[in-house]
């Protein structure tokens, strides 16, 4: 018998085949079984959602989302283009930005889903109006598909609008034919000229745009100006039509000098729009709905006139590189809040001239308020007007103790029917350190409180009462002029109070006078520094304990402004002291300093037959919990704190099921579904937050935290990651779309309102990035931010602290930047002392996502009095911990933290049905290996035979021989 010399080819493309597929049998079984089951249950679902909920709720969120829009744009000028005439229904629509409008930013403050969004072609067009299509093709929708990203192309992508200028950039010039000027005009005598600015997580704004465009005059320009293309568009469309009115669709501030043109007829800030915010949009340019927005931040002409603008830019510590864990060659970063308390408005109303230097190097000084400020802090436009009157009077003399109140009648003057905001401003005594008085930085206004009206008809009145406790405009003596431990003080003089219609502008001149006679300090005189005219008043009335210094160690060697000599100094790189290296090769070391040789282990495992259900609405310190936390074992501690990355799995041992958390700000999304193709939630896209800041209504933020926990629940999302609730530090943040404004009082009212409603309906809102993340590039790489104490907690702090005292939050996020050169997730400081001592606040403290970028540790952010790790790649144990009885009772108190808040959500009442990928999954691995094992009997079978094959054929051979 004759040997097939081809018998062995089979056999051997059968054993490649089968290698491989056992291969990648095996890898995919460790990537959805081992690496990422926790990441796959929460993207896909499965039987966690009630169908009919998420219909009802869509359509209740779109309706607010609406809503948000309208009472949050803003008009900026108006000189009588708007409301547009009922027989003008003909509009010309200019500009990239017209067809490829920002909705939202990106990031986990973004959306995937993007089925039902509207643009202003569809919002004019249903509005009943006929809108240039040859403009809408000449610039070819491009970004409707939708699907969330990390990535912003900062790149303004406009048609220069005149042949020369087409020229000199080497483009084509495409405003010609049925696309030109004059056949425009033809079609219409009004344009609505739409200019939009983006932005995202992990980057911010450019400050150059020498990157992003390769037109060298634009160079050198910012991306918070117009660049050539978009000055030719705006001024051709001067020059050609009758009416003009300008959308700017950005949510940072933008440099808006042009709307002065006498060219532009009217303007209307518009944010960050979401899905359905354009039809709010054509509805006030309509006059369907009066504007009643007002700004949530200050717009000056140049950004640099504004101090932070010189420290913004993230500075290197030189001599630092490799000195994290996993930072291969990168350095620690900094950024210094050298600016101090003098943040947005606060300090364009507290200077009385301003110097400032150009770009171009110019040097200009002596500028008035009305120089430098285009549009106020708290301005907006109406098409009607309103009288003010107040109705009461206030104590002219007053302690911390006294609450003061404010009747306010508004009635409607004009023909239309609008609401108006009532914005309250205070001005309290400064006292020179060069005159030999305390140093105390203050504001020349502050903002203390605000009222809007219902809509009021033509001639209709409405009280409004406006309520600020004394106490409120206490200042914080970092510098510890009157205690030895730093205080709130009230400090004595007289305190001016007057309503306002912005930051600038007084009301019908109603300004009052109120004093206070002597210094009230918050803090017990054994603590007083022996200053005259002082009275010890204990803690505030919304503390739970006196507050005190936490951050000395933070400020570090900065010379923070000051009203005496208002000098800025610009930031730089520098080098590393040695302490701040020793911290930065420290920053994941858990030394055994935290142990207590007198503690007793926990027990672990206990059979009291308790469910997580049992313990809803007990409160914290309930006998009960200690029953339940017994039954915890160490792996289900590791589950519940080391892997709670968009929920946690589900723990048998208290009948927990596995819960769902979601990002983000303005939309309940998974920000992982760009990466993976899908969209597993599909829930609105509502305006920006820096919109619903906008607003200046209270009411319709607790309408959102409503609308969007109602979502939360037909989705089985009992938790999620928002508000963002940082600070509008400096224009350039990228992410100052997904917060709120740059004052720390509106910002917390509308925290506290959002957080509030969602809380009471059942969904815990993790408010973020606590504390001072106002800086995105970098942000991974031991960003330390340093920042005076003063300045913390009069600005920074107080979204955060509203949130909690006033929205009752159980849940916050930690941020990534370290305060100095102690990380935020894990400063004893921030979290115990302030958080939790201070402000009462009980809960969950989640980190940021940890992505292994060397400074973050769960094990430090639990001895800290953090909770959890937002992590969703596996489960980080506790391998120092767990090893110590001090560290399992501090394990333990985390995990009675977590589930406090899970108590007294609807997560509490979630199942734990098994996710709908997980058994197609099974399926597959078993189909997998079953032909794996099928391929191994028949390559064995074949080498059998081709064993067998080869000895005939040497029998055969012998035997001829």
């Amino acid at each position: 018998m004759k040997r097939d010399p081809n018998s062995k080819k089979p056999t051997k493309l059968l054993t490649s085949v089968t290698a491989l597929l056992l291969a990648v049998g095996i890898v995919a079984d460790v990537a959805m079984f081992g690496v990422f089951p926790s990441s796959l249950d929460k993207a896909f679902p499965g039987q966690n959602g009630d169908p009919e909920l998420q219909k009802t709720s869509y359509a209740n969120g779109l309706s607010v989302a609406q809503k948000i829009e309208e009472e949050g744009a803003v008009l900026l000028k108006n000189d009588g283009a708007l409301p547009l005439a009922g027989t003008n229904r003909k509009i010309n629509l200019l500009g990239y930005a017209s067809a490829n409008p920002v909705y939202g930013g990106t990031g986990s403050g973004g959306s995937s889903y993007t089925a039902n969004r509207t643009d202003f072609v569809k919002a004019f067009t249903d509005a009943g109006f006929e809108v240039n299509q040859n403009l809408v093709n000449l610039y070819s929708p491009k970004n409707n598909e939708g699907g969330n990203t990390f990535s912003v192309d900062f790149s303004i992508p406009e048609l220069p609008a005149t042949e020369e200028l087409a020229k000199d950039m080497g483009v084509e010039y495409q405003y010609t034919g049925d696309c030109s000027f004059e056949a425009m005009k033809d079609f219409s005598d009004t344009a609505v000229v739409v200019f939009s600015r983006k932005g995202g997580e992990g980057n911010d704004l450019p400050t150059s745009m020498a990157e992003n465009t390769s037109y060298a005059p634009d160079q050198s320009k910012h991306y918070l100006e117009l660049n050539s293309a978009e000055q030719s568009l705006l001024e051709q469309a001067e020059a050609t039509f009758d009416n003009v009115i300008v959308l700017i669709n950005s949510g940072n501030a933008m440099e808006l000098g042009f709307l002065n043109d006498e060219g532009v007829d009217a303007a209307l800030w518009i944010g960050d729009p979401g899905d359905v915010g354009t039809i709010g949009i054509v509805n006030i340019l309509t006059g369907a709905v009066n504007p009643s927005g007002r700004l949530p931040d200050i717009y000056p002409y140049a950004v640099e006139t504004t101090p932070s603008y010189y420290n913004f830019d993230t500075f290197e510590y030189t001599n630092s590189n490799d000195c994290f864990k996993n930072f291969e060659s990168h350095p620690a970063y900094l950024v210094e809040y050298q600016e101090g308390i003098y943040v947005g408005y606060r300090y364009y109303e507290t200077r009385e001239s301003y110097d400032y230097t150009t770009r171009e190097g110019e040097n200009l000084t002596g500028l008035s308020y009305n120089d430098v400020v285009q549009f106020p802090f708290g301005y907006g436009l109406s098409y009607t007007s309103f009288d003010w009157e107040l109705e009461n009077t206030i104590p002219t003399t007053v302690t911390a103790q006294d609450t003061l109140e404010w009747n306010v009648k508004v009635t409607n003057t004009g023909n239309v029917a609008g609401k108006d905001v009532v914005e309250l401003y205070y001005s309290a005594p400064y006292y020179s350190a060069a005159e030999g008085g305390s140093g105390l930085q203050k504001a020349g206004e502050v903002l203390g409180g605000f009222a809007k009206t219902k809509e009021l008809q033509p001639g209709e009145t409405e009280t409004v009462t406006i309520s600020m406790p004394v106490e409120q405009m206490a200042s914080y003596d970092a510098q510890k002029y009157y205690t030895s431990t730093g205080s709130y003080v009230l400090e004595a003089g007289e305190y001016q109070i007057s309503l306002r219609t912005d930051s600038h502008t007084v009301k019908d001149n109603l300004t009052m006078t109120c004093k206070v006679a002597e210094n009230e300090v918050f803090q017990d005189s054994t603590f007083g520094n022996g200053v005259e005219n002082c009275k010890y008043v204990g803690k505030r009335s919304s503390d739970e304990v006196v507050a005190t210094n936490q951050f000395d160690d933070a400020a570090g060697d900065v010379a923070y402004l000051n009203r005496d000599t208002w000098q800025i100094v610009p930031g730089t790189s520098k080098e590393a002291t040695a302490e701040q290296l020793e911290a930065f090769n420290n920053a994941l070391l858990v030394d055994d300093s935290y142990v207590d040789a007198d503690d007793t282990a926990p027990t672990f495992g206990a059979k009291n037959g308790l469910t997580l259900k049992d313990m809803e609405g007990l409160a914290y310190d309930d006998a009960q919990w200690d029953k339940l936390l017994d039954q915890l074992t160490l792996d289900d501690m590791y589950k519940l704190l080391g892997a709670d990355g968009w929920g946690s799995a589900a723990v048998d041992n208290i009948g927990k099921g596995q819960t769902y958390e979601m990002d983000g700000p303005a939309a309940l999304s998974y920000v992982f579904d760009a990466f993976m193709g899908t969209c597993t939630y599909k829930t609105v896209t509502y305006p920006a937050e820096v919109l619903l800041a906008a607003t200046w209504n209270v009411d319709l933020a607790s309408e959102f935290g409503d609308a969007i926990s109602q979502e939360g629940k037909a989705w089985n999302i009992s938790g999620w990651y928002a508000p963002g609730a940082n600070t509008h530090r400096n224009a350039f943040a990228g992410r100052n779309f997904e917060y709120y404004s740059e004052d720390g009082f509106l910002s917390g009212s509308m925290s506290a309102a959002t957080v509030g409603a969602a809380e009471k309906n059942g969904m815990y809102c993790y408010i973020k990035h606590f504390a001072l993340n106002e800086r995105e590039t970098w942000r991974h790489y031991g960003l330390c931010t340093w920042a005076d104490e003063q300045a913390m907690r009069e600005i920074y702090f107080v979204p955060f602290e509203k949130a909690v005292k006033e929205g009752g939050s159980t849940a916050v996020m930690s941020s990534y930047n370290n305060i100095g050169t102690t990380w935020a997730g894990a400063s004893t400081a921030l979290l115990t002392n302030v958080l939790r001592n201070e402000w009462g606040f009980i809960g969950t403290v989640i980190t940021d996502n940890n992505e292994e970028h060397g400074f973050m540790d769960i094990e430090k952010a639990v001895l800290a009095g953090g909770t959890s790790l937002l992590f969703g790649w596996g489960t980080k144990t506790f391998d120092n911990l767990s090893q110590t009885a001090t560290g399992q009772l501090k394990m333990r108190e985390a995990a009675h933290q977590y589930l406090y808040t899970l108590a007294n959500s609807y997560g509490v009442d979630v199942d734990a049905p098994v996710p709908m990928w997980r058994t197609p999954a099974l399926v597959g691995s078993v189909i997998v290996y079953v032909l794996v094992l099928a391929g191994v009997v028949v390559i064995l079978r074949r080498r059998k035979y081709n064993k067998t094959l080869a000895n005939t054929n040497a029998g055969a051979d012998v035997s001829k021989a």
